[in-house]
């Protein structure tokens, strides 16, 4: 009896390890603030626990890729001429099983404003969020109390940044709603 217990117990931990580790892919989309639309060749800078791990472009829709190694503290930070740069924070820190090479995929996107001079938007070097990648699930969670404290200054600031752009005959952010037979075009 012992023995047979012995060997599920053993079994239930090998089918366990081989089906509970993750590694996390940043499928990252970089859009201009006002359009919404991709920016190519926008910079995205990749550093892991402080140091300069990865420099890379967006390609022509905007899109960039990048496959984070477990058991580091990430920041994610993007940024084009002309645009105020934004960044993230992925801390994968867990633990992992052995021998596991499979991935978990985490779509993320930031929208870059033009540059004015008339509004300080150095408030976007702040991280506009934390994520926690748990390996062992593979799962990412982002903490909502951090984002709600950076949120809550950042809409404020937008806001005040849509309602100069639009004075000054600026495209801004466009919504597009299909009713029926009609487009409709809200302009904020």
């Amino acid at each position: 009896m012992r023995i047979s217990l012995l060997i599920l117990v053993l079994a239930l931990l090998g089918v366990s390890q081989s089906a509970s580790a993750f590694r996390l892919r940043l499928n990252g989309l970089v859009t201009e603030h006002g359009s919404q639309q991709p920016m190519a060749s926008a910079r995205v800078r990749i550093y892991k626990d402080g140091s300069l791990q990865r420099v890379q472009r967006t390609n022509m829709t905007g899109k960039y890729t990048h496959l984070l190694e477990n058991g580091g503290s990430y920041v994610i930070r993007v940024d084009a001429p002309g645009y105020q740069g934004k960044c993230i924070t992925i801390d994968t820190h867990g633990m992992e099983w052995e021998g596991d090479r499979r991935v978990s995929e985490l779509e993320v996107e930031m929208r870059l404003p033009a540059r004015r001079a008339e509004i300080d938007l150095s408030y976007f070097d702040l991280p506009m969020g934390m994520a926690f990648f748990e390996p062992a699930t593979g799962l990412t969670r982002w903490s909502m109390t951090y984002e709600r404290t950076v949120m809550l200054k950042a809409r404020e600031l937008m806001a005040n940044y849509d309602r100069r752009y639009a004075e000054h005959m600026q495209p801004t952010v466009e919504e597009r709603v299909q009713l029926g037979e009609y487009l409709v075009l809200h302009r904020r």
